[in-house]
């Protein structure tokens, strides 16, 4: 009887969880969406969103004829804060809400650039070969946290010249976990990890100042 009662609670808090925990991401996913629509709809023709992965969502922007870039797509990723077990396990794993953002620009990118955590060493080491990159010093503040990959010294180097986007960069680095600049897609990718709503402001301006950087570099 005993067995049969623990089991029961068990489920019960099994159950009261799920619901809370999906109840929870939907609120955090419309903040997130609010957020996004509110800082993009001034730069953009079109703002539009679908659902993505438990309880996240893909938004589209088009932006408009003056900008850098012809669309921006983002993607956020949601914790998964409907399961019991992810309480105790984020003590240990850290997981937070992700968000990934591709900016297609107008211009094409001369170069390919890679910056990443400095304590990421395996994918360093896995984008410096796979891209034929090589490690880079650009700014002293910024090496000491991130690793700068490219296959371009110099074009990175006025790339990174920006103080309005290292500053950027330094402000958001504990949320950054990828910056990549691709010559072969004129792409520019940014992942990054959100603490709260204000941080896809603060990701979605690093990525239109590297729009802008792109072109002074050309």
């Amino acid at each position: 009887m005993y067995e049969f009662t623990v089991i029961f609670l068990l489920a019960l808090l099994f159950i009261i969880v799920y619901f809370i925990g999906m109840r929870r991401n939907r609120k955090i996913a419309v903040k997130y969406a609010n957020t996004l629509k509110n800082h993009m709809s001034p730069r953009s023709e079109f703002v539009g969103f679908r659902p993505y992965s438990r309880g996240g969502f893909r938004a589209l922007c088009k932006l408009k004829e003056n900008e850098t870039f012809t669309q921006i797509e983002t993607a956020v990723s949601l914790v998964d804060r409907e399961n019991l077990m992810h309480y105790p396990l984020s003590l240990i794993t850290k997981d937070r809400d992700r968000f990934a953002c591709w900016g297609f620009l107008k211009d094409p990118i001369l170069f390919d650039l890679e910056v990443l955590p400095k304590t990421d060493e395996k994918l360093c080491k896995k984008m410096a070969s796979e891209k034929n990159l090589k490690a880079v010093t650009v700014n002293n503040e910024l090496n000491e946290h991130f690793a700068v990959l490219t296959s371009d010294q110099n074009s990175a180097n006025r790339f990174l010249l920006s103080s309005g986007l290292r500053k950027c960069l330094m402000e958001e680095k504990n949320n950054i976990k990828r910056l990549s600049l691709s010559h072969k897609d004129s792409r520019i990718y940014l992942l990054g990890e959100l603490q709260e709503d204000s941080s896809i402001e603060s990701l979605l301006d690093i990525i239109m100042r590297c729009g802008e950087q792109s072109r002074k570099t050309q």
